[in-house]
Parts: structure tokens; C-alpha cells; sequence
């Protein structure tokens, strides 16, 4: 922080102080650093402090010669939370606008401060004036004792004096000093084609003149690969199958494209000429959803792939020739790679390694294998990279506030840059050959949550609810992400996550989504909300300083607790137990992902299992802990809440894969893996131990996120899907 004058008017509220005039925000006398758009936001609140702002005002006044989308409003009011704390200062009211809380006083001028302030400071004069002369009177003593000094004494202190200088000097430049990162700024920023529907995964041409990208036909439909001249001219389609086609990427000679067929339970490596024509396969792979990347001698792919029965995925080389395949990574368990990137030189390959849900950092690799090296420490989503010729790599990563952007950093790591795209949800970048325009991806998606009504055939058999349903309808829905929802223990409420205030928090509404109301307001990104059994609190992790922790909130809003606070571990995913004495969350402060388990109060917490956990619920009676390996993993497991041995559920081999499950009084909800929709809404009843299947959506599961709950009377079910998914492709000029 920088101190600086203040003048003596400004507003004041709690420790900080406002000063329109030289437009600086303090607190206790630190300048805290704002843009001119978020200083502007906040005045206009501060200075209709609470009175409701409304959003199409706070747009008109801050941004007034230009046209600007919602979201970026949304965006300041997030930052500026950020910057001013963990207090509930601005208030959200959805679909309305915003209002600040705390009480706001103006100070405008000495005349008006109250004669007990003037005498304090009076008071706090006299004492720094005593202490003053104290420390010249030691100064002076000090400075007698000085002059006695030799000549060698003089220069044993200087040269001393001199040595603590620069060994403060270098502290502070690289441990206590927190600088901004470098920006890049990029030019010309325009559409690649304008196409509707998802246009995705981009890869430029050795020559730069074309791209080879994925594209759904602007329809509800699967990917298929398409090549198009840059700046003129249709889109060629080079590929037609039911399943997705993924992740073009051009042979270095221009004459071919390669790509991935993506099944279910598979993935296949193809070729096809640039022109279109005969595929040829090359491989096929464990992996389902995988890129690749061409050496630039042409004879290799960079592929992810897993030998037969293992469940780490590592980068393998695949001899296009031959189809012959060499691994080269081999990631520890539960962790697994992707992306892998050839660099220019072919000497080595850029991947990513993703531990847990969105713990992913970016490694590289000697294309001959051996020891990997880590580049980035963010532990946070990468969604994409790609070398850009000079020895360093562009990727697109949620480090920095959680916000989606593209980043760049050396091939020998040191610290990332950012490129300041001004985009949205940015993935996938590619470079073209002479390094001067970067294509990435735009993605703009509206997850929200529908409630499914369902009849129940005997009023005391809740585990036999009729398979049809009865009026589904958006219970929960914003322009942005609402997903996670689970109901209160007697069925009137409904606690989720959202990012529609620009970072994730968490809500609660009404059973019938009615009367949403924001219960957190966090620094860091809230999720995976739960309900106490008593319904008086709810659970939830964040993410804190590229780790996660578990907190815990009242339902009537308030201070969270930060039950596990800890820097060295990974704590996510809190459940708690039946009788809400206690609550099990994933962690990997053991090495891998465990079940561990704290007092609700505090505390010191206890591992529960030993060969990997992900996501729980506790059985209604207590004794039992219900839980996943894996995302990604089929099947549940169990576990007796006193310990002992971890047992998989025979009948629940198809429930977990996707996380939309959930454990009611009277069974198991769950969607059942599938490849493609209809995807089968199912339930396990806790007193016959039969499956049942509920009901069948058209509409696929949403990735990472929590999905499904039910209500206890399994009346009702809540399940999340996108009802907006679209993606274009952006062009620009990138700076040094």
C-alpha cells in the first residue's frame, strides 16, 4: 500500500475514508488502489448510501459514452468487494440493482469535526511531540559515541550498513514487495466468423491462413470438424459422425488435419486431408476428452491416454506411422494430465496437471521423458494453452480473482503475464506461425435450475414415486451459473451456488424459488453449499489463496467461520453428519484425496478413509457415510461413520459419475452415466434396496458442478442444466 495526504473532506465509513475531490480511497490511512470505473461505482453508492441503486443508473452515470453488457457492472461490484473486505458493504437486490450499507458520514471541512476529535489529536500531538524528544536524546547520545569512532570502525559500519540495505532491499523486492502483473495488451480485437451456435478449439494453419476449428452447426448438435480460410470465404466441413469430433490441429505440412472422435468410453486419433477426403484412424485411446498436438517434424502426436485398467491419465507420443505409443508423463494418484503441447523445437511438451476438481497447474516435460517441471502455482482451471514461438506459452486460466483470462508465461516458468483481451470466459488460444495474432474462444453459458414435480402413488411408500413429470419449469435462473442446490431439512427452502453478482456465492430461496437472497459475500469463490441437519446453518468451501477451506455460515447471513483454516492443504466439499456434530469434507492434506472429519464446532480433524474419496452424504440414520472415488468415477462407496472398511454399493455402480446425486430420508437420487440423452433420473430405495427409475431428460448433466437434490418427500426434484451454451471464436493483434 501508499500512504498519501488527505485532504479534509471526504466520506467516511468504519476505517475507510473517501476523498472525491483527489479521488483516493484509505484505509487507516493506506491508499487502497482503484480503477477510475470502480472508484466511480462506489461514490455514486457511498454517496446514496442506503437507498437502492438501481443497475441501469449506476450504467448511465460510469459509463456514459459507451455501451457496455450488465455483467460489466457486475464485474466492478465484485472487484470492489474484493478491495474492500470481507464486510457486507453493497448489498445485491436482484434484478433491481445494489445498495451500500454501512453508515456514511461527510466531513467537510476542520470547522465542522467535533471538538473532542481536534482534542485528541491535540492530546496524541503532545505525546508523539515527548516521544520525539526521547528519540533525540538518543539519537544525540548515539551520535557522540560515533564520532570516538576509528577510521577501520567507520568502515566495518558503512560497509555493514550497506550490506543490511541491500539484503532489505532484496527481501522486499521478492518477498514482501506485491507488484502487479505485466499486462499485454492486444489490438483489433473482431470475430473470426460470426457463427452461430458453439465454434470451438481453434488451430491455425503452418502458413497462418487458415483455421481448423469444432463447430455444433449452429445447432443443438455434436461437434464436427470445419476449416476456413482467415478473413473470406465458407466454412469446408472435413468431418460427419454422431459423436463429437474434438481438437483439430493442422500436420506441419499443411496437407492434413488431425483430430479426436470422443465416445463415451473412448477416444479415436484420425487423419484427414485439409481438403477434405478419406479419414485414416491412427489410435485408439482410454481417454475420452482429450487434445492433441503435432511434433514439428510431423512423425509424432502428443496424445493423453492411460494404459488398460490404470486411472491416471498421462501425455503419451504416438508414432503416426506406426500407430506405435510411448508414455511419458505418469502422474501420482488421483492427478491426472491433459493439454499436452509440443513446443516449437519438438525438444519438450507443455501439459497440465489437474489434482482434485479445478486444481490444475501447468508442467512440462522433455519430449524423451524424464523428470517434469512445474511452471505455474495457481492451483485454479486452465482451459487451453499454446506455445507462441518465442519459448513461451499462452494459456487461459481462472489465477488472479477468479476471473477467466489469458495468461502467458516462459517455458523456463518465472512469473505469468497477463494478455488483456477484454473477453469473457476465455478458452482454448492458439497462436498464429508468426506470432502476431492470437485466436482464443468466447463462451457464454446460462446454467440454471428446474424443479421436476412428481406424484407419489402411496402416501406411506415415499420410495415409489410415480416416472412421469408433472410440469417441469425453471425454479432458480439468472443470466449467469446457478447450480449446487440442495433443500432444507423440512423442504421450504433451498440453498445453491451463483455467480450472478460476477464471482460465486452463495443463495437461498424459497422451495419454490421465490425470495433469493444472497447469504455470503466472500473474497474468494463460495461453493458446494449444504444444509445443517437443523437447517439453522449451512456449509460450504472457498477457495483461499489456491487452496480451499470449509466454512460455515448461519442461515440468517452473518460472519462465516473457517472451520479448517490451513494454507497447506486442499479442504472442499463439506458434508455434514447426521446428528450436525460433525462434517466430512475431501482433503488432501494426507498426500491424496481423503474423507476427513471435523466438529461442526472446530477443531482438529481425523482422516476417515484410505483409498480416495471425493464427494459424501451421510446416511439418514447416521451409521454410514455414502461417497464417490472420483469425479469422473462411476459408482458409490460406503463406510461406516465409525470407520472401518470402505465397501462399494452394488446397486449404485452407474450413480456418482457425474455429480448429480443425493441421499433423501427414504433412498438414493441419482442420474445414471450415459453417453447421450436420455439420461435416466434414478432411485434407490434405503427399505427395499431396488432401483427405480424416476424419470428420463433430454438435457446432459453439467460438468465439475453439483446438479440434483430432491426434497425429503421426493415431491420434488431440482436439476440443473444449461439452457444457453454458445462459444465464438475472436481474433487479435498481440503486443511483446
Amino acid at each position: 500500500m501508499v500512504k498519501d495526504k488527505q485532504s479534509n473532506e471526504f466520506y467516511e465509513f468504519g476505517e475507510f475514508r473517501l476523498d472525491e475531490k483527489k479521488r483516493r480511497l484509505w484505509r487507516d490511512g493506506e491508499l487502497v488502489a482503484l480503477t477510475p470505473k470502480e472508484f466511480e461505482v462506489l461514490l455514486i453508492l457511498i454517496k446514496r448510501a442506503g437507498k437502492i441503486v438501481e443497475k441501469n443508473d449506476l450504467l448511465d452515470a460510469v459509463w456514459k459514452e459507451v455501451y457496455v453488457e450488465e455483467a460489466t457492472l457486475t464485474r466492478n461490484i465484485s472487484f470492489l468487494r474484493k478491495k474492500l473486505g470481507a464486510e457486507k458493504f453493497i448489498e445485491t437486490l436482484p434484478k433491481r440493482g445494489y445498495r451500500f450499507l454501512p453508515v456514511v458520514t461527510l466531513h467537510e471541512g476542520e470547522k465542522e469535526r467535533k471538538g473532542e476529535e481536534i482534542e485528541s489529536e491535540i492530546l496524541l500531538a503532545n505525546s508523539n511531540l515527548s516521544l520525539q524528544t526521547q528519540a533525540n536524546r538518543k539519537i544525540n547520545s548515539f551520535a557522540s559515541h560515533l564520532f570516538r569512532f576509528s577510521s577501520s570502525q567507520w568502515f566495518a559500519l558503512g560497509f555493514g550498513a550497506i550490506t543490511i540495505a541491500v539484503i532489505g532491499f532484496v527481501v522486499y523486492q521478492f518477498f514482501l514487495k506485491k507488484s502487479e502483473p505485466k499486462t499485454i495488451l492486444v489490438s483489433r480485437v473482431t470475430p473470426f466468423s460470426g457463427l452461430a451456435g458453439r465454434e470451438t478449439m481453434p488451430a491455425f494453419s503452418p502458413d497462418g491462413k487458415q483455421i481448423v476449428f469444432a463447430w455444433n452447426g449452429g445447432a443443438a448438435d455434436n461437434l464436427d470438424i470445419y476449416v476456413k480460410l482467415v478473413g473470406a470465404g465458407e466454412s469446408v466441413r472435413l468431418t460427419e459422425n454422431a459423436a463429437d469430433e474434438i481438437y483439430p490441429a493442422f500436420a506441419p505440412d499443411g496437407k492434413s488435419v488431425a483430430f479426436l472422435r470422443s465416445y463415451s468410453d473412448r477416444s479415436e486419433v484420425f487423419i484427414v486431408p485439409a481438403l477434405g477426403g478419406a479419414e485414416r484412424k491412427i489410435a485408439s485411446l482410454n481417454s475420452v476428452w482429450t487434445s492433441i498436438s503435432f511434433s514439428p517434424d510431423g512423425k509424432n502426436l502428443a496424445v493423453i491416454d492411460a494404459l488398460e485398467g490404470e486411472k491416471q491419465f498421462g501425455v503419451f507420443l504416438i508414432e503416426i506411422a506406426t500407430g506405435a505409443k510411448r508414455r511419458l508423463t505418469a502422474p501420482p494418484e488421483f492427478s491426472s494430465d491433459d493439454v499436452p503441447r509440443f513446443s516449437p523445437d519438438g525438444e519438450s511438451v507443455a501439459f497440465v496437471r489437474a489434482s482434485g476438481t479445478v486444481e490444475q497447474d501447468l508442467f512440462i516435460v522433455s519430449a524423451a521423458g524424464g523428470e517434469v517441471r512445474q511452471l505455474t502455482f495457481d492451483k485454479t482451471a486452465i482451459r487451453g494453452a499454446a506455445f507462441d514461438g518465442s519459448g513461451k506459452i499462452i494459456f487461459a486460466s481462472h489465477r488472479a480473482n477468479n476471473q477467466p483470462n489469458l495468461w502467458r508465461v516462459s517455458a523456463s516458468g518465472g512469473e505469468s503475464e497477463l494478455i488483456a483481451t477484454g473477453g469473457k470466459n476465455t478458452a482454448h488460444p492458439a497462436i498464429s506461425p508468426d506470432g502476431k495474432t492470437i485466436a482464443f474462444v468466447e463462451e457464454s453459458s446460462d446454467t440454471n435450475i428446474w424443479g421436476l414435480g412428481f406424484g407419489i402413488a402411496d402416501s406411506r411408500q415415499k420410495t415409489n414415486p410415480k416416472s412421469d413429470i408433472q410440469n417441469p419449469k425453471p425454479l432458480i435462473a439468472s443470466s449467469r451459473a446457478d447450480h449446487s442446490p440442495q433443500f432444507s431439512p423440512d423442504g421450504k427452502q433451498i440453498v445453491f451456488a451463483s455467480d450472478r453478482t460476477g464471482s460465486y456465492e452463495i443463495w437461498t430461496a424459497d422451495a419454490d424459488g421465490k425470495n433469493q437472497r444472497q447469504l455470503t459475500n466472500s473474497p474468494n469463490a463460495a461453493g458446494s453449499p449444504r444444509f445443517s441437519p437443523d437447517g439453522k446453518s449451512v456449509s460450504y468451501d472457498a477457495q483461499v489463496g489456491g487452496n480451499g477451506d470449509i466454512f460455515v455460515v448461519s442461515i440468517d447471513g452473518g460472519e462465516p467461520r473457517n472451520l479448517t483454516n490451513t494454507s497447506e492443504s486442499r479442504d472442499v466439499l463439506p458434508a455434514w453428519s447426521a446428528d450436525g456434530r460433525a462434517i466430512y469434507f475431501t482433503s488432501n492434506r494426507a498426500g491424496n484425496y481423503q474423507l476427513w472429519k471435523i466438529s461442526s464446532s472446530g477443531g482438529a480433524p481425523e482422516q476417515t478413509t484410505k483409498n480416495g474419496a471425493f464427494e459424501s452424504f451421510a446416511s439418514p440414520d447416521g451409521t454410514e457415510i455414502y461417497f464417490t472415488k472420483a469425479r469422473g468415477v462411476s459408482g458409490l462407496w460406503k463406510i461406516s461413520s465409525a470407520g472401518g472398511a470402505e465397501t462399494a454399493v452394488a446397486e449404485l455402480a452407474e450413480a456418482g459419475y457425474w455429480r448429480y446425486w443425493t441421499v433423501t430420508p427414504d433412498g438414493i437420487y441419482f442420474v445414471a452415466h450415459s453417453s447421450n440423452s436420455p439420461y435416466k433420473i434414478m432411485f434407490f430405495g434405503f427399505a427395499d434396496k431396488k432401483l427405480k427409475e424416476i424419470s428420463v431428460t433430454d438435457q446432459p448433466p453439467i460438468w465439475i458442478y453439483a446438479g440434483l437434490a430432491a426434497a425429503p418427500d421426493g415431491k420434488t426434484i431440482l436439476y440443473t442444466q444449461r439452457d444457453q451454451n454458445t462459444s465464438n471464436i475472436m481474433f487479435a493483434d498481440i503486443g511483446k
